[in-house]
């Protein structure tokens, strides 16, 4: 079932014609009283606006000081995990600026809860007069087939490679400031003529940018790089279950969170989450890449692929030679080598060289003497 229309804001009109409020309203002209009562209108607002203005302001400073509070928690956190259990000191210190740092975030978070109560209920106190009922919301003008395309059009039509070509600045700046930002921030930062860069191309390098951040054991700036990949990776869920575009669901998606703590509480505990299984994938990645560095042992390789010149197996060869052979062969002596085999007899040299030969163990360098056994 649908919601209603809400009527409510038609109860706060004011300047009726019907009523004249104005002590002296019998003595004056009625357009002059219109204007008074205009001016008046206008002034209150200019008022109410500031005190928003004001108090938006006090916000948007809580923000940034229980930013740096929870960085300060996590810095004490990560200090305590390296120091060693006989600094008792340190650890106390740590201890102590951590509990100050989560006690400075509770309050802080009730003085903004608080002005969050206080700028809603001055938006809701906005009165009506009739030039203010009716608004342009949008408005576009197009000349004919010059007009330029839309450039969430021609974003659509981009690949990755093209688009973080296109835009790899843009999203690396807004992946190193918005640490410092309040939710409400970053969205005026996509609005103002960014918004093009939320979608599936912006999360995707966001995303792996963040990974090799943690990779490189720079966890915070990883993590600041993730919130973005985490927002625009929630608006384009947020915009596909509204059946919206990204750009109409951006600035109600941050809005929301910027105006209701426990929505916003709700959301960092999801971004946590998703910066956990980030750090996890990390690890899996850094194990991956460490494998593959480690050199493969010849016996790891399969027998047709380790065949030499001759088509013999080297593993096999090497297993059949006599220890003091294997040994000069371990050390990399060619001089060992070559003492020991001429104290064989001919055949039996002649047998094992030839087996090295043709296995690969064994590279008569060009041009040299390789020695009775291999004539």
């Amino acid at each position: 079932m649908s919601k209603p229309f809400d009527y409510s804001k038609w109860d706060n009109i004011e300047l009726s014609d019907d009523e004249d409020s104005h002590p002296g309203a019998q003595f004056i002209e009625a357009q002059t009283l219109r204007r008074i009562k205009r001016e008046n209108h206008e002034h209150k607002e200019r008022e109410r606006l500031a005190k928003i203005e004001t108090l938006r302001a006090q916000k948007s400073t809580l923000t940034k000081e229980i930013k740096e509070n929870e960085r300060t928690m996590v810095a004490c956190a990560e200090a305590l995990e390296n120091v060693r259990d006989g600094d008792a000191e340190t650890m106390k210190e740590m201890k102590e600026r951590g509990a100050l740092a989560k006690a400075s975030v509770e309050e802080k978070r009730a003085e903004r809860s608080k002005i969050e109560s206080e700028i809603a209920e001055l938006e809701r106190a906005k009165k009506f007069n009739a030039e203010e009922m009716c608004y342009v919301s949008a408005e576009k003008t197009l000349v004919g087939a010059q007009c330029k395309p839309e450039e969430e059009e021609r974003v659509k039509r981009m690949s990755y490679e093209e688009f973080t070509r296109a835009y790899e600045k843009d999203l690396d700046e807004i992946a190193s400031i918005n640490g410092s930002m309040s939710y409400g921030e970053m969205g005026e930062w996509f609005s103002n003529g960014k918004v093009h860069l939320l979608g599936e191309h912006a999360t995707g390098y966001l995303l792996l940018k963040a990974l090799y951040l943690e990779m490189e054991k720079k966890t915070r700036e990883a993590r600041t790089c993730a919130r973005v990949a985490f927002a625009c990776k929630s608006i384009g869920e947020f915009a596909e279950a509204g059946k919206k575009s990204d750009r109409d669901a951006a600035e109600p998606f941050f809005k929301r969170l910027d105006s209701n703590s426990d929505v916003s509480r709700e959301y960092e505990r999801s971004f946590e989450e998703y910066f956990e299984k980030l750090q996890e994938r990390a690890l899996v990645k850094l194990r991956e890449e460490a494998e593959k560095e480690q050199p493969m042992s010849l016996e790891d390789v399969p027998v047709e692929e380790r065949l030499g010149p001759g088509g013999m197996d080297p593993v096999a060869v090497y297993d059949s030679l006599p220890q003091e052979m294997r040994d000069a062969f371990d050390s990399g002596s060619v001089d060992a080598l070559k003492a020991y085999v001429n104290t064989l007899p001919m055949e039996e040299a002649r047998k094992h060289m030839k087996a090295m030969v043709d296995s690969g163990l064994w590279v008569p360098t060009p041009g040299e003497d390789p020695g009775a056994a291999l004539r």
